[in-house]
């Protein structure tokens, strides 16, 4: 909560959520007036949202405005120039827990902040203060939280290749293979990053079958470490079989070649795992691309960083659900097959 003066003297209050983007918070450790990247929202003392701002590294970059009831023309209030700008509807989960759903404008260009429709005497936490934001008054910056754990991530690393030789004990001639994507949402349901999943994951399984005999390995790619050091990190590969629960799925019959391909490309995984480089659902997107399979877009578009799109579970998640009644796609879930484990 914080008090001040309009333009008329007038004392006034606001209650405002600071909220730092996840990957900033977690890479700097703490919050700095100078470089941060999220969003700050603006609040009335009975918690309706008024508006708010976007910086990316200690910049005014955009605006928030709560969504309107009805469809009519955006414009922005009292940020010149306006330049190549475009808003989006996006959402967040508030202090109380309820999901506020907004809109929220982003330019190609640097803002001159003129005001927000509180007028001239609205406060801005970012304008010549001394300080970093901090939790609250006379706090020190909040530190960054652990990122929280990954499905299955404490499961021991395994060795792919011998995951995979299994397939080469099976002649390709007369089998069918197929290969299917799981997703566990970090909200199912939504196309939020963050949830009660934590990122969520995403996970490849492979099936060779011959006459009576089937072959099944799903597997997902890690960090190989704990805490903070997990947001980049060696990689390892996860037996994912018989335990992980997901939320949607989605099915390919692939060719021979083509399954080799995939099977060449799980049996020789990147050595490093980055959360917005090249995580669990890059991993995945990489294994299909190099069998020729084109799954359902995986990328989450972020207005923080409109020109990196980052592969998520979420937004595969998403895509997936959206392609409900296709036969090979499931949208009711459930838990992923056992994997033979490794051959000799």
């Amino acid at each position: 909560m914080i008090f001040y003066k309009n333009k008329d003297g007038k004392i006034n209050s606001r209650i405002l959520e600071i909220i730092p983007d996840v990957i900033y918070l977690q890479r700097k450790k703490q919050i700095s007036q100078a470089d941060f990247t999220g969003r700050v929202f603006t609040y009335d003392p009975t918690y309706h949202l008024l508006y708010g701002r976007i910086y990316v590294t200690g910049k005014l970059a955009g605006e928030i405005k709560p969504l309107p009831p009805a469809a009519k023309p955006l414009k922005a209030d009292r940020l010149e120039p306006v330049v190549t700008c475009g808003w989006t509807d996006n959402n967040y989960v508030d202090g109380d827990g309820n999901a506020v759903i907004y809109s929220e404008r982003l330019c190609a260009v640097n803002f001159l902040d003129m005001g927000s429709g509180d007028g001239p005497g609205s406060p801005d936490p970012f304008s010549g203060q001394p300080a970093a934001p901090t939790a609250g008054g006379g706090a020190a910056p909040a530190s960054a939280p652990e990122p929280s754990n990954l499905p299955d991530e404490n499961k021991n690393g395994i060795n792919p290749k011998d995951f995979m030789k299994c397939f080469q004990n099976m002649p390709d001639n007369g089998a069918i293979m197929k290969i299917t994507i799981y997703v566990q949402e970090p909200w199912p349901g939504t196309t939020f990053n963050v949830g009660p999943n934590s990122v969520g994951h995403t996970a490849i399984s492979l099936t060779k079958s011959n006459g009576r005999t089937s072959i099944t390995q799903t597997v997902g790619f890690y960090p190989d470490a704990s805490g903070l050091d997990k947001m980049h990190a060696p990689s390892k590969i996860v037996d994912n079989g018989g335990d992980l629960e997901y939320n949607v799925s989605i099915t390919y019959q692939v060719t021979a070649e083509n399954f080799n391909r995939i099977v060449n490309y799980i049996s020789n995984p990147p050595a490093t795992y980055d959360i917005t480089e090249f995580n669990c659902t890059s991993f995945v997107n990489s294994a299909c691309l190099a069998g020729n399979v084109i799954i359902p877009n995986p990328f989450a578009y972020s207005s923080l960083y409109p020109a990196h799109p980052v592969p998520a579970p979420a937004a595969l998640g998403s895509s997936i659900a959206q392609q409900k009644g296709d036969p090979n796609v499931n949208t009711t879930g459930g838990t992923t097959p056992f994997s033979k484990g490794p051959c000799n």
